[in-house]
């Protein structure tokens, strides 16, 4: 606006001179010449007129001049600075005789304005006039005064275009383009469709500007106020309104500016966005297809110093999760770069990552947005959702640099435990990767998996490490690709929709049938702990152990995540030990191998009753270990009772007489 401002001042002073001379002329073509002179004289560039001057003196002195051309500065990309099918100016006649010019009309029909910055910094609104004459005539003040003070009687210092008394009470820009461009950022605008409405009472009283311009097809309204005119050409600050209204945006900054050589601000704004989306769309920087970046408001204290923004207090809403906090926005760099601290109500990726209601989805994650700007914030949240995973109370660092984003989660609060964590995103190819590793102490590992992967057959609460990779463009690529290594230690917690002591019990005693009747009940554990490698979504592992009162359990096998499929072997063991949790994993004892397949969600269980047969000498054996425990010991142990030292009196039990034989534990065992 100070470019604008400068030089509509500059034209209006230089048109109310050549209609104050012009009654000293008759031929147009001396009026012509005269004003072209007197422009270059004090620009230093070549006016050009080509079209028709008509001059009027009465009722008030008027000019209409045709086809106007005003030269670029030296080097300009443009020829001209400015062009105009017709200027229109009419001015009071009583105020230009003690020096005040007062415009009641100045009309711009169809100009063409060209604003430049060379890269050297220099703007070509600047003028320099042309060298004085060798023997000017000197002022009159210096007669009287004897010095040589060189100020005007207006006041306005010598050489200077704009004295101090303007006023502009209708001036119109009618359909016309403006366009600018900064060697040295390589920002470049085109504004067409110009129309605007300025009025100007004085240099020290409000100026009003009202008007609309198109810009990459669409309308934009401008509204805007300057308290104190005077302070934009003495590089003072004074206050100022801007009301901006599109379809794309609405933006609106109440506060002081100060007009340097580089805008310096102090006030409030408000922001609202009806999408994103549209809007990095429509200022030239599209976003590649996906959901999320929908309405954005943002509202708060703006404090601006050339390319430094400072938002405080500020509350902002995107996609309805809502922050509040301070901002810090640096606009010198390849991309801008947010910094600061905000406080979030919730952060749903799913909004971003297009997560599916069933399986993987294979809809494409918009990672554009990583590209867009570099971060270093500091965000506390009181709800993260990733796919169907709610992790509590949070605090994580996010440093996004060129299109990599790295979120350290210092603190996370997740189904009944804590952890921490690290995810680093790289947006920054043609096909995305991640790397993930996550460290979680007393989760809840029934709604954790359940979230996760819709697993609902295991519960216990415990430790559970991850460290993974994985790349693609969508949630099925990745997993597709997902790699990695970790390990889990849960501890009083139940197998759930199975009772392996059950399975061995009827395993022989109706081989057939009987065993599916197991599958109604839960196998509790006291400790359950084991290791995982990932390899291309495939989950195996071969050390998982259980312990538990009278059963040890092992197992090996794999599961595929893409698929969601089980292929695992148990093999459940019951033993004549009652040491649950911290007891040894290899006890001799009686067990009946288990096959698991099927799905996630349909698991199936069946006993490997080839591997029984194939081998009795080994039934045998575990047979005759159990001869080691008591009877009642085995009560005790199936209801949980695992202290055989005590009754629930506290007193020392009785020793047993009689010791059972193997025959008659299995027989016991096996409902016989």
């Amino acid at each position: 606006m100070r470019a604008l401002l400068y030089f509509v001042i500059a034209v209006v002073v230089l048109v109310a001179g050549a209609v104050f001379l012009a009654p000293m002329f008759i031929s147009a073509d001396l009026v012509k010449q005269e004003v072209e002179a007197a422009v270059e004289s004090a620009t230093g560039r070549k006016l050009t007129i080509a079209g028709d001057v008509s001059i009027s003196a009465w009722p008030a002195l008027a000019a209409n001049i045709g086809d106007v051309t005003f030269a670029n500065a030296p080097g300009g990309k443009s020829e001209n600075m400015a062009t105009m099918k017709e200027l229109r100016a009419e001015l009071a006649i009583m105020p230009l005789l003690s020096g005040k010019v007062q415009v009641d009309e100045f009309v711009l029909r169809e100009p063409v304005i060209n604003l430049e910055i060379a890269r050297n910094g220099t703007p070509n609104w600047q003028f320099e006039p042309a060298a004085a004459p060798a023997d000017p005539a000197p002022a009159p003040q210096d007669t009287q005064s004897g010095g040589g003070d060189t100020t005007s009687t207006d006041g306005s210092s010598g050489g200077g275009l704009a004295p101090t008394e303007v006023s502009l009470a209708n001036m119109t820009i009618e359909n016309g383009q403006i366009s600018y461009s900064d060697a040295q950022s390589g920002a470049a605008y085109n504004f067409s469709d110009v129309d605007v409405t300025l009025n100007l009472p004085s240099l020290d009283e409000q100026l009003n500007v009202a008007g609309a311009l198109t810009w990459n097809a669409e309308r934009v309204n401008i509204d805007a106020t300057v308290e104190r005119p005077r302070a934009v050409m003495e590089a003072a600050t004074t206050a100022t309104t801007l009301a901006v209204s599109s379809n794309p945006v609405t933006f609106n900054y109440a506060g002081d500016v100060t007009f340097g050589s580089a805008l310096a601000t102090s006030g409030t704004v408000d922001m609202d966005v009806p999408s994103v989306r549209k809007l990095s769309a429509w200022t030239g920087s599209p976003m590649a297809d996906g959901g999320g970046f929908g309405p954005l408001a943002l509202n708060g204290q703006l404090a601006s110093a050339g390319t430094r923004y400072t938002f405080s207090n500020a509350t902002m809403s995107l996609d309805g999760m809502n922050a509040s906090g301070n901002l810090v926005v640096e606009t010198a760099g390849a991309r801008p770069k947010l910094s600061g601290s905000l406080a979030v109500d919730q952060i749903d990726t799913n909004v971003y990552s297009g997560q599916g209601d069933a399986g993987w989805s294979t809809d494409v994650i918009d990672f554009s947005g990583l590209k867009a700007v570099d971060t270093d914030l500091n965000l506390s949240a009181g709800e993260i959702i990733f796919g169907n995973i709610v992790i509590g109370e949070s605090a994580l660092g996010l440093d996004i640099t060129n299109g990599t984003m790295v979120a350290n989660l210092t603190k996370m609060a997740l189904y009944q435990g804590s952890g921490t964590g690290k995810l680093t995103l790289n947006g920054r190819r043609a096909t995305p990767s991640l790397a993930a590793n996550f460290n979680l102490s007393g989760l809840a590992i029934e709604p954790f998996l359940n979230a996760a992967a819709g697993f609902k057959r295991l519960d216990g609460t415990g430790l559970f490490n991850v460290a993974v990779t994985a790349s693609g463009a969508s949630q099925a690529q990745m997993v597709n690709t997902l790699n990695g290594t970790g390990n889990i230690d849960f501890r009083n917690g139940a197998i759930k929709g199975i009772n392996l002591a059950q399975i061995i019990r009827t395993a022989l005693t109706d081989p057939i049938s009987g065993w599916s009747n197991a599958t109604s009940s839960d196998t509790d554990f006291s400790e359950l702990n084991g290791s995982f490698n990932i390899t291309n979504g495939v989950l195996s592992n071969n050390d998982l152990k259980m312990l538990g009162p009278l059963l040890r359990l092992t197992g090996a096998g794999s599961t595929s995540i893409v698929q969601q499929s089980i292929n695992y072997r148990l093999k459940p063991k019951l033993v004549a030990s009652l040491e649950g949790q911290g007891g040894a994993a290899d006890k001799s004892g009686l067990d009946i191998p288990v096959i698991v397949t099927g799905t996630w969600s349909n698991p199936k269980f069946a006993p490997d009753l080839a591997a029984v047969i194939s081998n009795p000498a080994e039934l045998l054996k575990g047979v005759e270990s159990l001869e080691k425990i008591q009877p009642k010991d085995i009560i005790r142990g199936l209801l949980g009772q695992n202290d055989s030292s005590s009754d629930s009196s506290g007193e020392a039990p009785k020793e047993e007489t009689k010791q059972p034989n193997p025959e008659d534990l299995l027989k016991g065992l096996f409902g016989r």
